[in-house]
């Protein structure tokens, strides 16, 4: 699906359901940095991967959209994911 060599974990379709609509969306886990703001980020290997993944929409219409994910959990990037929960004293929820 995704060439092995731009460190791919893995790859899935998931369906995203609303009330007013349904999705199929590629979903890539991938061992490199995907933001600038992860340590190690990489533009130009970055770049290679979202050709692969443009590739396989283009190859594939009836998937809707794609998302890109780092295994990368340790860096600062995941704080945008974070809902503050030491105020609601909820569960913390990361992405």
């Amino acid at each position: 699906m995704v060439n092995p060599n731009r460190l791919v974990k893995s790859a899935w379709i998931a369906a995203e359901v609303s009330r007013d609509k349904a999705e199929k969306v590629l979903v890539v886990e991938a061992y490199i940095a995907v933001s600038p703001l992860e340590s190690g980020y990489d533009a130009g290997r970055y770049g290679r991967l979202v050709e692969d993944v443009r590739r396989i929409l283009a190859d594939n219409p009836d998937i809707d959209r794609a998302s890109i994910l780092s295994v990368h959990r340790e860096s600062r990037c995941a704080a945008l994911f974070r809902r503050g929960c030491e105020e609601e004293r909820r569960p913390e929820l990361v992405a």
